[in-house]
């Protein structure tokens, strides 16, 4: 047959696959607990007795090794197996910090708030977000604004990370390697795990007899102690906390591995038992691997699932599925098989009771056949990965002694070839998929750091650029708040002397002219009723300074709402269209008048008669001197006497004509006193002066609250300005600090990718020559 022919005696481990036992020769084999070839064939025939003797015969014997060569070939295999364990040793150690070192930086990441954080537009390998929007996908993530929204996704799966870190962490500190045996419903499981121990330890019935995952570890493990401990609960297992599991005595393991409902009460059974072979030929603790064996129940409709969801932890470095020889792979076999090769690539598949089957080729090549279809990866290596055997041959040691025949040449080649796989695949199995994961996580920080960093470059260039393209726009603004407050001050101001100036003109020729426009407007009724008359005198007058006053706020009006309608327009040339705030509606109207009253001696105008007569005096003293000379005439005719007697009626007749006179004279002299008075009590109180005041003054008032409004407009666009700049100028001040961020975080985590990808995690180490 193919696989007992002689190989070269050099040759590399591929991947996955283990050296061959042909080229394995005294001491080496020993020290993996395989007896050398030639005692193998030489006692073939006394183990299987089956064998005919020319099958014996026809057989080439193997030269037997000089002692000086069997000792350099254990020599080289020490050394060799010596560097795979400082290499392995060196590679987890380094593997170890690194994840210490990415999981700070993961931390770093998601307590970091104060950048903005986008997703690149290339996919990522680990830090991908699945996002669901209704029934479809959304594959855009980084169409998502950089924000809260984008943060806390990453965060959220930061968090993921650092929690599948720390299990990777624990995977690589583990110095165990464990192995699931699994296979179909009576393929022999517990027997092949017997038979890898050499020891009854499972219970092995031609019944389905194993109903719970028993995990077989090597005594030292629970400081020297035979037990068995049955678990509750998994994920709460400690083996010095007693509370997390039962102590199950040796001698009744059987019964429970056998109970029929063993899942109502323990999840898993632990069983720690010490190997009575050398440390060389021990399988669970032999100083180069340390294998933990774990034996699963028979696959059924039930059990597949769940078998190869453990199948697929990461802390199974190697399966190893059981398919009896006569019944090839079942329907579930081939189910699991197909589910745990989506993390298994390579599967170590044992045909167990081949001794019972007499086609034996035929045999063979319906099982490759069928795993050919099933992992083609596995059937490429299936030199070593496929194993014909039959473990129920195999000699088991009785309790406190060793076997006394050896293995079969088939099973002894089997399980150097399981050693050897399960070496190489500690490396593949701990250290490659932290070493993998953290490669992939390093690449996903580089591109979302360099992603962010240049987003971070892109967004200062933007912000930097927008600030010089508004920089004139903002300077103008300043400038046209300074320019067009000063032009509204000054039509303002311009508008209310104007108006000052006008009312005060306007109401002092009205007082001037008081007379001429009230007098002739009243009907004279009389002597009798003169008082009367003086009286609707002085009211008319009055109402009709009073009206003047009126119709000067009227025009007061009028020239203020054209000052504010131009200083409207020229702020919306400049601010653009908004409405009139300003009401010249508001101003407020003239309340006061100006009144006199009448008196008794404004019915005679004494000063203009007294200035009659003192003018008349002066002219009779001019000419009395001159009429001296008349005196002595008239004395001479009329003597003293006759000029008393004239006297007297002369001043009578005197009185009478001037009663008569003032009389007929007291109308003009009252219109001319009333005017008089009521021109001097509107100097006096200032009334022209207060009314023209009073009138600039409100139209300052309205022209004031347009000219409020167009400042506030003007601050709010310079405050809106400045509020822009200053995002703008925050959005170049953040984002020089994400640079800088990224930009030490692509560094970090490019050296760190470095380091984590020149990790040896593939064994090149030649353990054969």
């Amino acid at each position: 047959m193919e696989q007992y022919k002689t190989r070269p005696t050099k040759q590399f481990l591929r991947r996955n696959s283990a050296p061959s036992i042909d080229g394995i020769q005294g001491a080496d084999a020993a020290d993996f607990g395989v007896i050398p070839a030639t005692s193998i064939m030489l006692s073939r025939s006394t183990v299987l007795d089956k064998a005919p003797s020319a099958a014996a015969s026809s057989t080439p014997p193997v030269p037997t090794p000089s002692p000086s060569m069997q000792a350099a070939r254990t020599h080289q295999h020490r050394l060799n197996a010596a560097q795979e364990q400082r290499t392995y040793q060196d590679s987890r150690q380094r593997l170890l910090g690194h994840i210490g070192t990415v999981m700070g930086i993961c931390e770093d990441l998601k307590r970091e708030r104060r950048f903005p954080v986008q997703y690149p537009k290339q996919p990522f390998s680990v830090l991908g977000l699945d996002m669901k929007m209704g029934h479809q996908a959304v594959n855009d993530i980084h169409k998502l604004e950089s924000g809260t929204l984008s943060s806390l996704l990453l965060e959220d799966k930061l968090s993921h990370c650092l929690g599948h870190l720390d299990n990777l962490r624990g995977r690589v500190a583990d110095t165990s390697s464990k192995v699931l045996v699994t296979g179909d419903l009576n393929s022999g499981k517990s027997t092949f795990v017997n038979a890898l121990l050499k020891r009854e330890l499972m219970p092995a019935d031609q019944q389905p007899c194993t109903n719970m995952f028993c995990e077989v570890l090597d005594a030292t493990l629970n400081d020297g102690v035979e037990e068995a401990h049955a678990i509750p609960d998994v994920t709460q297992y400690n083996r010095l906390d007693s509370s997390t599991f039962h102590v199950i005595e040796m001698r009744h393991l059987n019964k429970i591995i056998m109970d029929e409902q063993p899942s109502s009460r323990y999840q898993m059974l632990k069983v720690y038992t010490s190997d009575r072979r050398s440390t060389n030929e021990s399988l669970l603790h032999n100083g180069v691997v340390d294998i933990a064996l774990i034996d699963s129940p028979g696959l059924n409709t039930d059990s597949v699932k769940t078998t190869a969801i453990f199948a697929r932890q990461e802390e199974i470095d190697v399966v190893v599925f059981v398919v009896s020889a006569e019944n090839h792979f079942t329907l579930s076999g081939k189910e699991f098989l197909l589910n745990a090769a989506n993390e298994k690539t390579h599967i170590f598949i044992v045909v167990n009771r081949f001794d019972s089957i007499r086609d034996k080729e035929r045999c063979k090549r319906l099982v490759l056949e069928q795993i050919r279809q099933l992992s083609p990866a596995t059937y490429a290596d299936a030199e070593d990965l496929v194993h014909f055997v039959s473990a129920g041959s195999i000699d088991i040691s009785e309790e406190g002694t060793t076997p006394k025949s050896v293995d079969a040449p088939e099973f002894a080649r089997m399980e150097q070839r399981l050693r050897a796989f399960v070496l190489e695949n500690r490396a593949k199995s701990k250290l490659q998929p932290a070493k993998h994961y953290m490669v992939n996580l390093l690449r996903d920080v580089s591109l979302l750091s360099e992603s962010n960093r240049s987003n971070a470059a892109q967004a200062s260039a933007d912000a930097q650029r927008q600030l010089e393209m508004d920089q004139p726009a903002y300077e103008h603004l300043l400038q046209l708040r300074d320019r067009l407050l000063h032009r509204v001050e000054k039509m303002a101001g311009m508008a209310t002397s104007q108006i000052q100036r006008q009312a005060a003109a306007r109401l002092e020729a009205a007082v001037q002219a008081i007379g001429e426009h009230t007098i002739d407007q009243l009907e004279y009724p009389g002597i009798l009723l003169i008082w009367q008359y003086a009286q609707d005198l002085a009211d008319c007058m009055s109402q009709r300074l009073f009206k003047e006053v009126r119709q000067q706020e009227n025009m007061t009006k009028r020239e203020t709402a054209a000052a504010l309608e131009s200083i409207h327009t020229m702020a919306v040339e400049h601010l653009g269209d908004f409405p009139v705030r300003a009401d010249v509606d508001s101003m407020k109207r003239n309340r006061h008048c100006v009144t006199i009253d009448v008196e008794a001696t404004d019915f005679f105008d004494l000063d203009e008669k007294l200035s009659g007569c003192a003018i008349s005096l002066g002219a009779a003293l001019a000419v009395g001197s001159r009429m001296m000379g008349v005196k002595d005439v008239v004395s001479s005719l009329g003597g003293v006497n006759n000029i008393r007697r004239m006297v007297i009626p002369a001043l009578g007749i005197a009185s009478a004509g001037l009663i008569l006179y003032v009389v007929s004279d007291m109308r003009s002299a009252l219109e001319r006193k009333l005017v008089r008075k009521f021109q001097a009590a509107a100097r006096d109180s200032a009334h022209t002066e207060q009314q023209a005041r009073r009138m600039a003054r409100e139209s300052r008032k309205v022209l004031r609250v347009e000219g409020w409004d167009i400042q506030a407009r003007l601050q709010k666009a310079i405050e809106t300005k400045e509020s822009q700049r200053n995002e703008m100028t925050e959005v170049v001040h953040t984002s020089q600090e994400s640079i800088e961020y990224f930009t030490a975080l692509l560094e970090k985590s490019d050296q760190l990718l470095d380091k984590v990808a020149s990790i040896q995690t593939d064994s090149t180490t030649r353990l054969y020559n």
